[in-house]
């Protein structure tokens, strides 16, 4: 059960990976199927989520869209195998998890600093242009990924750790 639940965790990164590769997808069904309802669902479900990443990935030289969606499904079947053969894959899935962890932490950071308001305290020659954060909007799925994301990378800091003790 406990190597059931562990396995389960480490799972995080390849999930979001999944999810960034689905996002992806729905890029190119919008492209093939503008007027097609479950593709804009699908598209503006994970827009909050995978924007950030997606949009970075793609402003890579020589990264297409085609070539984004082989490497976040590669990157995906990979999380599996490192998921489920962790003693074999210290350093990369240490390094899998933390990219993962990275995407979606800055996605969390970027949404806050994209949504915007009239401050309460201002300066009486600034009031007409100051702006100050909101909270971040809620979206259960990226809570969701962040969370699942951040126990993946403990798990790869405890079996550091205790390989390193055990050593």
């Amino acid at each position: 059960m406990r190597i059931a639940i562990f396995t389960m965790m480490r799972l995080g990164p390849s999930l979001a990976y999944a999810t960034a590769s689905i996002f992806v997808l729905s890029m190119l069904l919008l492209e093939s199927f503008p007027s097609s309802a479950s593709a804009w669902w699908l598209h503006m479900t994970i827009l909050p989520v995978m924007r950030e990443p997606i949009h970075l990935l793609l402003a890579v030289p020589g990264i297409g869209i085609w070539s984004a969606m082989a490497l976040l499904t590669l990157a995906s079947i990979f999380g599996i195998r490192v998921a489920l053969q962790p003693q074999r894959h210290h350093r990369s899935g240490f390094i899998h998890a933390h990219i993962a962890l990275i995407a979606t932490g800055l996605t969390m950071g970027r949404a806050a600093v994209a949504q915007a308001g009239l401050s309460d305290f201002t300066l009486p020659q600034f009031q007409r242009g100051d702006w100050s954060f909101l909270p971040l909007s809620y979206s259960p799925l990226g809570t969701f990924l962040f969370i699942s994301v951040f126990l993946a990378c403990i798990c790869c800091h405890v079996r550091i750790i205790k390989s390193t003790l055990s050593a």
